[in-house]
């Protein structure tokens, strides 16, 4: 991930703008040094991705339509905020190439509950999330965990 997001990510569960039982009583107690230099280590890690079956062709192929041009549902392109590739776009869009196929369908799950208990932001990931099917969940997963960024 890149550190700026890293930092951005970190601040927010500092301040408790961004839910999570396990990182908000750890960021509580980081510094905006400890933070930073936390994001930059964490951004020069490559850890090598657990092995995992090759998902259907059928789901490569409409997850890559999706994060090529988008949904006909109104869902915009993947790529579109989060770079060329899918290799993130500064403090507020994540890398999400290469990402394991779980850890996207549970990210968008988690999005989609959020959109459920409060009327989403425009233009956030939320209400992108809000609007996924769970063809399409399941699609771009698939298309993200076989995709490099290059």
């Amino acid at each position: 991930m890149n550190a700026d997001y890293l930092a951005h990510a970190l601040t927010m569960f500092k301040a408790g703008t961004r839910r999570s039982d396990v990182m908000q009583p750890i960021a509580k107690t980081l510094s905006d040094a400890d933070i930073n230099a936390l994001a930059h280590f964490f951004s020069a890690q490559n850890p090598p991705l657990a092995p995992a079956p090759a998902p259907a062709t059928d789901l490569v192929t409409a997850g890559n339509t999706l994060a090529m041009h988008g949904g006909d549902n109104g869902v915009p392109a993947c790529f579109s905020c989060h770079g060329e590739n899918g290799r993130g776009n500064g403090q507020r869009f994540p890398g999400i190439a290469g990402e394991p196929d779980a850890f996207v369908v549970n990210r968008l799950h988690e999005f989609q509950v959020r959109a459920k208990a409060d009327t989403p932001k425009p233009g956030s990931m939320t209400e992108v999330a809000s609007k996924l099917t769970e063809e399409q969940i399941h699609a771009a997963a698939a298309f993200l965990s076989v995709t490099q960024p290059h």
